[in-house]
């Protein structure tokens, strides 16, 4: 398999390298005249430049104000026979389609940065073209970065945003204040802050075990009566954490769908 990235800056290269790890993929041709060297993709400065055709997969990774432009661009050449993966927030899979002039089947992909250490959780959307053999690739490639998950309907890409895209921003920002607590209670601030950093990785992995339930790992730590307990007797009352948290990713939702309608009417 033939991989074409147009954007290959810090995310976009992780993912490719990932996937040539797999040995999924063949060899990746990279459109970024800023990238350092290194890599094991071959890179053009410009579309002009790819020498490789057709491709398999195109990834676009540019802004979103580019996506379009580009995929319009794009030669016949590269494009026969080829998937099309924007991996840019609110650029529809119906703008895709006008801008490609229907030429490729298209996806939505929304990786997080966890991807960065094969971590990452990737929501992805397809138009119906899409075949079942290329969807099933196209999970095991994004599997391979982390976990992949199909969406049934394409609106619902706006809540994969609001939880696991922006979810990792949530949890720095939780570690960021239970290490700046860990300071207040006499800690130095390099040992609170690995306290909190490791605690999180812990009791993600807890979480993402196969058998895994939340709730029943929350309640083993919290003994009646005990520190865990008085802590969270204070986050739940009035259920006043998980109205904040239902807050926040409710106004992330509603930015994500603001600016995918910007995105696709030129705002």
């Amino acid at each position: 398999m033939n991989v074409l990235f147009i954007g290959y800056g810090r995310m976009g290269s992780a993912i490719g390298e990932a996937w040539l790890a797999t040995g999924l993929v063949d060899a990746i041709s990279a459109v970024d005249p800023h990238q350092h060297p290194g890599l094991r993709a071959t890179l053009y400065p410009d579309l002009q430049a790819v020498t490789q055709q057709p491709f398999d997969l195109i990834v676009i990774a540019v802004k979103p104000d580019k996506v379009c432009s580009v995929a319009a661009s794009l030669p016949d050449a590269i494009c026969k026979g080829a998937v099309v993966i924007s991996v840019a927030a609110g650029i529809t899979t119906e703008a895709l389609d006008h801008a490609l002039s229907r030429r490729c089947p298209v996806i939505r992909a929304m990786p997080n940065t966890p991807v960065l250490v094969n971590a990452g959780c990737t929501g992805l959307y397809a138009d119906a073209r899409l075949d079942d053999a290329r969807r099933a690739l196209v999970s095991q490639l994004f599997d391979s970065v982390g976990r992949s998950y199909w969406l049934e309907q394409e609106r619902l890409l706006d809540a994969v945003t609001a939880i696991s895209g922006s979810g990792p921003a949530y949890y720095h920002l939780f570690s960021e204040a239970l290490a700046q607590a860990g300071v207040l209670l006499g800690l130095a601030p390099q040992l609170a802050l690995d306290l909190a950093s490791q605690t999180a990785l812990g009791a993600a992995r807890q979480q993402t075990r196969e058998d895994a339930n939340i709730v029943d790992l929350r309640t083993a730590v919290t003994s009646p009566n005990g520190t865990t307990a008085a802590a969270i007797g204070v986050f739940e009352q009035d259920q006043a954490l998980r109205h904040l948290i239902e807050a926040a990713t409710q106004a992330a939702y509603r930015r994500s769908q603001e600016l995918s309608a910007d995105a696709n009417t030129g705002g």
